[in-house]
């Protein structure tokens, strides 16, 4: 267990002097320490119960314990820290004292007039699922939950503040999860071009930087880094120029870093969330592949305008191709032109094939695949690549029993996972085949593999060949896509289609018909019964009325007595 306190005053020191990035996670840690000191009164008038937990969870090195820190410290609060190493203990009951202990102790600050942030570092290590944990893993869970409560339920108006950090929120008890505990969770992702240009600022602030060092170029080149990563980047920048400078024969002032410093930095320290998946970017050009003049011209439009052009293509509407598939015999540079696409786009390159989705193990082909497709929506741009994909998304229905299922639920993954990349940019999924009457027509639609998804978008690609700053699609440009777009059904399709819906109304007709008839009927006899009625009722009128009429006569024409 680790505690310290801090001795500055709020408002001389800001955290974003110690990290940048993370602003919701920042603003929610900031509010939930200072509120309750700052509106304590409107609080009591209005009865409300300020959140006491909070869940912080994302990639590891994205920072969540520096921002933990750094928030601490500048609203004037007493940290103690709690890890699994510092909490597990072998002795029965040792682990449960150590929880107990640190809230005792931030509850005595506490009553000092001082805010208190207990911070459980790791807690899917402290608390995982009941599932899947031992009996010592109960008893510890079981005492921080009631601990937890039975701060919430204190009379000290203001209570402890417990957060917590975990890169695999899934494994966390869900027993901690629901309100009253950990009231608020918040993802802390890896950080987007402008956060990490912040965080290179952040950690070159004393570094001697060359005038030609552009931190912009170095930010937007590093896609998929987290904050330790860029941190690893500056020293090893640095110690390539420590390294620069020491050979140099002539005496120089200083050493400072030049801008191939930072290349060779790059190419040591990667992007820790994509290591064991990604493979290293091919050093291949489009110029080292000879011929296929328009294929290349459709890749380069298909992957680095996207990238390049961004702007023009949310100006048209246009959106980006999200699979394209190249087939063909072998030997006729399918696999060399998706290395050629990746390294000119230079985005993150992830390689899949049959051999290593196919598993003996029920689940790990598709685990694999999943994890694959979160990593580059982490790391976008990206490019996964399925090499031989009539392997991984063969037709359904056939072969043996066995493998069918394995196929099966590895193109149901594949089918889920590409159409969840609509709210994904910059992930293209490239596949080469050379059968691809073999592969599914559910991948072969248009948005899935498909690099020509359709007249509108096409003609959108057009007009931005003509002029890179169009805002407007002519008439000409859907005239020129026209002639040479093909349509995603085939005659074969359409009628085969028609018939079945021919033979569907078909079998339809004659119960409509049925159905008809007996209305009409049922209509028929019921008209049929009141006519009957009618008639039946007029009838004995009129016989009542005779009668009646007759009775009167007589008895007018018989004598009176006398």
């Amino acid at each position: 267990m680790e505690s310290s306190c801090s001795t500055n005053d709020v408002g001389k020191w800001r955290a974003e002097e110690a990290i940048a990035g993370n602003a919701e996670a920042l603003q929610a840690l900031r509010e939930l320490i200072t509120y309750p000191l700052l509106y304590s009164r409107e609080a009591r008038k209005l009865g409300l119960k300020w959140p006491r937990g909070l869940l912080l969870y994302g990639p590891p090195g994205t920072g969540k314990t520096s921002l933990v820190r750094a928030v601490v410290r500048e609203c004037d609060a007493h940290l103690i820290v709690l890890s699994p190493h510092s909490v597990h203990r072998a002795q029965a009951g040792e682990s449960e004292r150590v929880l107990r202990d640190a809230f005792s102790e931030a509850s005595s600050h506490i009553k000092l007039g001082k805010p208190s942030v207990v911070f459980i570092d790791e807690i899917d290590a402290i608390c995982p699922r009941r599932d899947s944990r031992r009996q010592h893993d109960i008893r510890v869970a079981s005492q921080l939950i009631m601990l937890m409560d039975s701060s919430a339920t204190s009379t000290i108006g203001t209570k402890v503040v417990v957060v917590a950090s975990t890169n695999r929120v899934d494994a966390l008890d869900p027993a901690l999860r629901r309100s009253g505990r950990f009231d608020a969770e918040i993802e802390v992702t890896t950080p987007n071009e402008e956060e990490r240009l912040q965080i290179l600022k952040l950690y070159t602030k004393k570094i001697p930087l060359d005038p030609s060092v552009n931190l912009e170029m170095i930010a937007g080149i590093c896609n998929g880094y987290v904050g330790a990563d860029l941190e690893a980047l500056c020293r090893e920048a640095t110690i390539c120029a420590l390294k620069r400078c020491s050979n140099e024969i002539e005496e120089d002032n200083g050493c400072s870093l030049l801008m191939d410093d930072w290349k060779i930095a790059r190419t040591i320290v990667g992007p820790s969330i994509t290591r064991g998946v990604t493979v290293e970017i091919p050093k291949i050009s489009w110029n080292d592949i000879g011929g296929l003049t328009d294929l290349k011209k459709k890749l380069k439009q298909a992957v680095e305008w996207p990238l390049k052009y961004s702007e023009a293509f949310s100006r048209l509407g246009v959106a980006p191709m999200r699979g394209i598939l190249l087939h063909g015999p072998p030997g006729c540079s399918k696999t060399t032109l998706a290395k050629a696409a990746a390294h000119a786009a230079q985005a993150s390159f992830f390689s899949l094939s049959g051999a290593e989705l196919f598993s003996m193990y029920v689940g790990e082909g598709e685990a694999l695949l999943r994890n694959t497709f979160h990593r580059a929506r982490l790391v976008a741009p990206s490019i996964i690549f399925f090499d031989e994909a009539d392997v991984v998304a063969a037709k359904r229905g056939t072969g043996s029993s066995g493998s069918t299922t394995v196929g099966e639920r590895l193109l149901s993954t594949l089918l889920t996972e590409m159409d969840g990349l609509e709210e994904a940019k910059g992930i293209l999924v490239l596949a080469a085949t050379n059968r691809p009457h073999a592969i599914d027509a559910a991948l072969m639609r248009p948005g899935r593999f498909d690099l020509l998804e359709g007249l509108c978008r096409e003609a959108g690609i057009v007009a931005l060949r003509e002029d890179i700053s169009a805002t407007i699609i002519h008439n000409r440009h859907f005239e020129i896509v026209k002639s040479s777009l093909k349509p995603a059904l085939t005659s074969q399709q359409i009628d085969s289609y028609a018939s079945y819906m021919n033979k569907k109304q078909t079998r339809k007709l004659p119960h409509q018909l049925a159905k008809s008839g007996e209305r009409k009927l049922k209509h028929t006899k019921n008209w049929l019964s009141g006519l009957v009625v009618s008639v039946t009722m007029g009838i004995v009128g009129v016989i009542v009325f005779l009668g009646s009429r007759d009775y009167r006569m007589n008895y007018s024409k018989t004598p009176a007595c006398t």
